[in-house]
């Protein structure tokens, strides 16, 4: 995937990871009708590094559970990106409820969230892990 991004100063950008394209593009679209952002969804976990670097990313939201690779395998390719490693990355899952969920769940430092996410529950996610929100 080659795709060049557009810089836009005012909305923070997300890059969605998901095998699931239902999930992916739903979010995707969810976040940009609300006008505050900028996302990306890639269905191809192999591709996120390549995406990532030329989306750059104000966070990241990555499936932890896919076949061709896991999220943690892309967690770890984007912390080894000199770039990258600094952005906060959100894994989604269905292998945890909401009501385990609420206390503040993380693998390796990375919150964990279940999947699937509704709205406003996904845009509660995305503004307490961006690094412009989350230290409010």
């Amino acid at each position: 995937m080659n795709a060049t991004f557009e810089p836009t100063n005012s909305k923070s950008r997300v890059l969605i990871v998901d095998d699931n394209s239902r999930f992916a593009g739903g979010a995707q679209l969810f976040l940009e009708h609300t006008g505050n952002y900028f996302a990306c969804a890639v269905n191809d976990p192999r591709q996120a590094l390549e995406t990532a670097r030329s989306f750059k990313p104000d966070l990241v939201i990555v499936d932890l559970i896919m076949p061709q690779a896991d999220g943690l395998e892309v967690a770890t390719q984007l912390e080894a990106d000199w770039a990258l490693h600094e952005v906060p990355i959100v894994f989604v899952t269905a292998l945890i409820t909401p009501e385990e969920a609420r206390d503040g769940r993380r693998i390796n430092g990375h919150r964990v969230v279940p999947k699937p996410t509704r709205g406003f529950d996904l845009i509660r996610v995305v503004e307490e892990n961006l690094p412009c929100c989350s230290a409010v």
